[in-house]
């Protein structure tokens, strides 16, 4: 448990160094009953330094991103996904700022997609606020430019830089890859289709994988967090299950956001390379005596001592190994081709395609522009 921050006398100069550097709005919430989240997620967001208000002007483009999960088809029950009644009270909120609010994520399933939309309860979420539900892969993507000297470039979704304001709505669990996903996590979905399975597959090394995710994080920068732990997975790959927390957390600095949430589940004492990186990086503070929690009496809030996630296997690479693995999933990568003997000539891969790199050719059949193609699977 985090020791409290120690009261200051009066006549007291406090050094500069030692004042809280990060605020995050807090507020209890111990079910998902649409009444009760929304009275919690206005509590987090009345208690927002700065204030909602100042972050979006009326009018503004709002791009929500949620947690859709990454394999098959979540019910909200299952707390891998954003919960459609935390994202609900977050986006009427965003409306009460006037916002023009769509929201979403990147499933990259094909034409799965409302299917998955339905299942995790965001069509509903959409017909009650009226805010417009978007597929990530549907709005196309580009090729944006990161900090890192490798991977150069990530394919990000359009719908982000069409937004004025991101948003980012994230759900809290156990992850080994990770120990916590969490605020800075989230934003990895932003990137479209199987490129997210390339980073897995070239970073077997935590330290390695968790830079890049948040170098994607640096890149889509969201003006506000928001982080559900009403409910959270515990050790995952270990002995999953869902436990209560009770908690729903806000603010402008993620690494703060899932610091605070590490030590109200007790991974306090794990590395958690996201919030290390992100400090580093200047994204926020990941120490906790530097984080002042408003709304919430946090020294009296009961932590948690959830179940550990299962450890990443620890090994030494070989230099060969290292280099077939780099070269396999960039030089040497399969590249996709039309299977002319099944291809019905419908389209719908084209249409998909999220940088156009299918197209129709003179005899009605289809063709791919491997130099354009970002190797997506979408």
């Amino acid at each position: 448990m985090p020791s409290p921050l120690p009261e200051v006398p009066a006549r007291t100069v406090v050094r500069e160094d030692m004042r809280p550097s990060a605020c995050v709005s807090a507020a209890q919430n111990d079910c998902h009953a649409r009444e009760v989240v929304s009275a919690a997620v206005r509590s987090v967001v009345d208690h927002l330094e700065p204030p909602l208000s100042s972050l979006i002007r009326r009018g503004d483009r709002v791009l929500v991103k949620a947690n859709m999960g990454c394999s098959g088809f979540r019910n909200p029950e299952d707390r891998v996904t954003s919960h459609p009644a935390y994202l609900e009270a977050i986006i009427e909120c965003l409306l009460d700022c006037g916002a023009r609010v769509t929201f979403g994520d990147d499933v990259a399933r094909t034409a799965q997609y409302q299917r998955i939309w339905h299942k995790t309860g965001m069509s509903e979420v959409a017909k009650r606020t009226g805010a417009r539900l978007a597929d990530f892969v549907q709005a196309g993507g580009r090729e944006v430019r990161g900090f890192l000297q490798f991977p150069k470039t990530y394919l990000i979704t359009n719908l982000v830089f069409d937004a004025d304001v991101i948003v980012n709505a994230a759900n809290c669990r156990s992850l080994s890859k990770v120990v916590l996903s969490g605020a800075i996590k989230n934003m990895f979905g932003a990137m479209l289709g199987l490129r997210k399975l390339r980073i897995h597959q070239l970073f077997f090394d935590p330290s390695e994988f968790a830079r890049v995710i948040v170098d994607i994080h640096r890149v889509v920068k969201p003006s506000v967090s928001f982080l559900d732990l009403t409910t959270v997975i515990e050790g995952q790959g270990v002995a999953d299950a869902i436990r209560p927390v009770g908690l729903i957390l806000g603010s402008t600095d993620a690494v703060a956001l899932d610091t605070l949430a590490a030590h109200a589940i007790g991974y306090d004492r794990l590395t958690i390379w996201t919030s290390i990186h992100g400090n580093a990086v200047g994204l926020g503070s990941n120490q906790i005596d530097r984080i002042s929690v408003r709304g919430l009496k946090w020294n009296s809030f009961e932590k948690k001592r959830l179940l550990y996630p299962e450890p990443e296997p620890s090994y030494r690479e070989s230099l060969t190994d290292q280099v077939t693995r780099r070269l396999n999933n960039t030089i040497l990568r399969p590249r996709p081709v039309i299977a002319s003997q099944t291809c019905t000539a419908c389209g719908a891969c084209a249409s998909r395609c999220p940088v156009g790199a299918i197209r129709r050719s003179p005899h009605e059949k289809f063709s791919i522009d491997l130099d354009q193609c970002p190797d997506c699977g979408c």
